[in-house]
């Protein structure tokens, strides 16, 4: 469940823009979507993937607000595209994403400690044998 402010900082537009978007898909997140605590809008998953899915709209094929709305709509009503499909499509995407991003972090932190090692005095280098830092030492990757 997500909140208004988490979904702008998600797709990078201010609360207002996901505001616009919210009434440019009238009544198709209503389902998706209730009031919490302090009147605050909280979002389901599905609401938030159909949110991806027309700012995915609105930036690759440049439309308007609007008209990815109208699009958007145009594929949920669509019999072989259904909104799961969509919501499906969006997550994969986004996991693609987020293995990159680990892919480049395990890098990182692989680098950090072949340095570390590199650096250790001779009377530590027990500690190496303990936490290899090759690529082929399976616990890393």
């Amino acid at each position: 469940m997500d909140t208004l402010d988490d979904i702008a900082r998600s797709l990078g537009i201010s609360k207002r823009a996901v505001r616009l978007r919210i009434d440019a898909l009238n009544g198709v997140l209503d389902e998706h979507m209730h009031r919490g605590h302090r009147n605050r809008l909280i979002f389901s998953g599905q609401a938030v993937a159909l949110l991806r899915r027309l700012e995915e709209l609105h930036h690759t094929q440049r439309l308007p607000i609007r008209q990815a709305a109208a699009r958007l709509r145009d594929e949920l009503e669509d019999e072989g595209h259904s909104e799961q499909d969509v919501t499906l499509e969006i997550k994969a995407d986004y996991l693609e994403r987020v293995v990159e991003v680990l892919r480049r972090d395990r890098d990182y932190w692989r680098e950090v400690a072949q340095v570390a090692q590199s650096a250790l005095p001779p009377d530590r280098m027990w500690i190496a044998k303990l936490f290899p830092a090759s690529p082929h030492d399976s616990r890393l990757n």
